[in-house]
């Protein structure tokens, strides 16, 4: 078995259906005859019924994300134009198929998720309805808060999910019961509108936020928490009131966006959070003062992470690295300017003469998370210089797959030493933490109330901490928006935000629809830039994800979503917008 299958076949509920019949993999509902307990048994010991939830927690988003088979792995950013995939494409579904609109309702990149964040749901459902049968906790000290933390727990789970599903399809089913084997209710379920989503969503956070801590020690690191209940509230109504949610450009959502994140900043620096000091410390420390929530999944996913991520030359895979654009966008420290406008009809670069970036040393100067976030040919990696030039030991031809010659450098472990297996640490991967708040809020009270001081010092505090100039003074609303849009394509990246921000923005169908591009290192030192891939977004259908046909079969009151073809050829109604 490929190793993620087997790793989610040893740690995860499967859920079949979530529409028809539920069966897990590994679930104590589901063992052999032998060894069978009842569900009524799993609530009866407060231990077990910890344990039941726990797997609910098996989908957060990971340092890979999962193809429809389970036998291939990639960064989101590959979707996109962080990331260039460097695989053919094949029986998996993967990025190519998000890059070339390869993809339909019987077949796409992360088609899966939608059973397995139902599952999850259906997890948290089923414990709400057995939460009567659980007893308390009674220790020396009295009665403790364990069974009510579980509780809040459920509900914040459910609401994450729900918010996965929301930014995939948009208006989904609401199932907030378990639905039993056998049960009918499930095959005629219809759509929920994307208010109404968001509205229950909300609701559950709040629910959760009541019964939980605002944090947890390291022993509990990852379980959900106060903080995190505010912090995904601020995501997803700053998700909701963006232009592909909010054509008409409601003020009122922005000013819910933007209190809804400042409230999360000031809960989360009350409770002790801050930005760290060094950026680079965030992505190699198992804890530190910014990080909200992060998966707790052990350290398989860290040594994938580095496999798919280090240069051939040092023993990786090499399976996707960062897109020549992505290297474009970050600034010139000096300057404050971006150094590279685009690129001609020739694929020259079209260089930015104000940025004071010198094209025969392009990796000089940069802002300084750059660093952190690629390698690039020349930078130092394990006490050698990273070398894709002809002859270099990275630039290594296996079976004529194209390469974009970078490589993805946060979150790698630079002492783990893929020949001989050791050196590797664990980390944990971000899923919020604090400066995307603070960037969250930037971006709502600017399309508010426009420039404010707030938003100024929302966005000069990551700056600073990055060591870059501030931002101009008295810029307009349009020239912040592009810069908020610009801090958060480099403080978040390869975090898994970029293929989303895209959406919510509407510019999917401009930026992941057209040539993207690599480097080359010429047999005589220079540099040239040409075509890595001819991308293809479709603006009529592919901002949201199609519904899996199988579940279109099963249940003709769903609606499929815009430009997917399914054999209801439906359309998605106005009020599920």
């Amino acid at each position: 078995l490929h190793p993620r299958v087997r790793r989610q076949r040893q740690m995860c509920i499967r859920d079949s259906s979530i529409l028809i019949s539920f069966a897990s993999c590994d679930d104590f509902l589901d063992r052999d005859p032998s060894d069978r307990i009842t569900e009524e048994e799993v609530f009866q010991k407060i231990q077990t019924a910890e344990e039941y939830l726990n797997n609910a927690y098996t989908f957060l988003p990971d340092f890979q994300t999962c193809t429809e088979d389970l036998g291939g792995r990639y960064k989101l950013g590959g979707g996109t134009d962080e990331i260039g995939y460097q695989q053919t494409a094949g029986v998996t579904q993967t990025p190519y198929d998000f890059n070339n609109g390869n993809w339909n309702a019987a077949q796409f990149p992360m088609q899966r998720s939608w059973t397995d964040f139902y599952a999850c749901i259906r997890r948290a459902n089923v414990f709400m309805s057995n939460y009567d049968l659980i007893p308390d906790e009674v220790s020396t000290g009295g009665t403790s808060n364990r069974k009510q933390r579980l509780l809040g727990e459920a509900y914040g789970l459910r609401a994450f999910y729900y918010f996965q599903l929301f930014t995939m399809w948009g208006g989904v089913p609401i199932v907030d019961k378990p639905i039993d084997l056998g049960e009918t209710t499930g095959t005629t379920l219809t759509r929920a509108s994307a208010s109404e989503i968001v509205d229950f969503i909300l609701q559950d956070l709040e629910t959760a936020a009541s019964m939980l801590p605002a944090n947890h020690d390291e022993s509990q690191l990852g379980r959900f928490t106060q903080t995190i209940a505010k912090a995904l509230a601020s995501r997803l109504t700053l998700y909701y009131a963006s232009q592909y949610w909010n054509p008409e450009n409601d003020i009122t959502k922005w000013q819910t966006a933007a209190s809804t994140a400042k409230a999360a900043i000031d809960y989360a620096e009350q409770n002790g959070y801050r930005l760290a000091d060094n950026y680079a410390d965030i992505f190699s420390a198992t804890v530190n003062p910014e990080v909200i929530w992060c998966k707790n999944s052990g350290g398989s996913e860290c040594v994938w992470w580095n496999w798919y991520g280090f240069p051939l030359g040092y023993g990786g895979w090499y399976v996707d690295g960062p897109l020549q654009e992505m290297v474009d966008s970050y600034e010139m420290a000096a300057t404050g300017e971006i150094p590279v406008l685009g690129y001609d009809e020739n694929d020259n670069q079209i260089i930015n003469l104000k940025s004071g970036y010198d094209p025969v040393h392009p990796f000089e100067g940069r802002d300084p998370r750059f660093y952190v976030s690629i390698l690039y040919h020349g930078a130092q990696w394990q006490g050698r210089a990273v070398d894709v030039s002809p002859t270099g030991l990275d630039n290594i031809n296996i079976g004529g797959v194209p390469r974009v010659n970078y490589f993805t450098r946060k979150y790698l472990w630079e002492q783990h030493n893929l020949t001989t297996g050791s050196g590797n640490s664990y980390r944990r991967f971000a899923i919020i933490r604090l400066a995307e708040l603070y960037l969250n809020y930037a971006e709502a009270l600017n399309e508010a109330e426009g420039p404010t001081a707030e938003v100024y010092n929302a966005v000069n505090k990551i700056r600073r901490r990055a060591q870059l100039l501030d931002l101009p003074a008295n810029l307009t609303k349009d020239e912040m928006r592009n810069k908020i849009r610009q801090e958060r394509r480099v403080e978040l990246a390869f975090e898994n935000h970029r293929f989303w921000d895209v959406r919510r923005w509407k510019i999917a169908e401009i930026v992941d629809n057209k040539k993207v591009h690599k480097i080359t290192v010429n047999a005589d030192g220079t540099y040239s830039y040409p075509v890595f891939q001819n991308r293809v977004f479709d603006k009529a259908k592919h901002y949201l994800f199609p519904i899996p046909q199988s579940e279109i079969d099963k249940n003709r009151n769903l609606v499929q979503n815009p430009g997917s073809v399914s054999y209801t050829h439906l359309t998605l109604p106005t009020n599920s917008r």
